[in-house]
């Protein structure tokens, strides 16, 4: 099993912040990867304050999250096609 970039996990994440966020599975799902794969990545992304909580998804019962203003600093050094940044955060 490939594991998940960083890079990659914010790539998706910042596409799916306007939608109300993502959860891990999504993420994996949108990747083409077994949500494991993600485990990494997305723990090293709570870790560093780029995640933080944006509420659920009722129809799979998930926890979703969304990009913080650090999280979207971290997008524009890795990322910079992504330029999209918060409007604000709670």
């Amino acid at each position: 099993m490939n594991k998940i970039a960083v890079q990659e996990l914010l790539e998706v994440l910042g596409a799916f912040d306007e939608l109300g966020g993502a959860s891990p599975g999504l993420v994996a799902w949108e990747l083409f990867a077994d949500e494991a794969a993600v485990t990494a990545a997305w723990e090293h992304a709570l870790a560093e304050g780029w995640l933080r909580k944006a509420g659920e998804d009722p129809a799979d019962d998930e926890q979703l999250w969304k990009l913080t203003s650090r999280g979207w600093a971290a997008v524009r050094e890795r990322a910079p096609g992504l330029s999209h940044s918060p409007l604000s955060e709670p």
